[in-house]
């Protein structure tokens, strides 16, 4: 997948009284890389709801928005009551994000 293949749209979330864009991008991407160490492993952590990827996951995509964001305040941001909705929001931003697969990619 390319960088210029990622849609530029997202999805609208709620952290304490404050609103962001759950917006998956290249620096989104590259920020998660950063934070989790493989990329691949925190979106099997993510499809496991293993706590750490939910919140490396919002993280990455926030700081993208507020530079100055830490990974310890998006913990405090995120509630147990709210897990359920975040992954819901986050499974739509990325299925927003994604380029649509032509379905006759093998004829010629």
């Amino acid at each position: 997948m390319k960088a210029s293949e990622l849609k530029n749209k997202g999805v609208k979330i709620k952290l304490q009284d404050k609103e962001y864009e759950l917006k998956f991008d290249m620096n989104t991407f590259c920020e998660l890389e950063e934070v989790y160490g493989d990329i691949n492993k925190a979106f099997e952590d993510l499809q496991n709801k293993k706590f750490k990827a939910i919140r490396a996951l919002i993280y990455a995509t926030i700081k993208a928005q507020d530079e100055n964001i830490t990974l310890k305040e998006i913990g405090q941001m995120i509630t147990l009551d709210k897990l359920e909705g975040l992954s819901l929001a986050i499974n739509k931003a990325l299925n927003i994000a994604m380029p649509e697969v032509e379905e006759d990619m093998g004829e010629h």
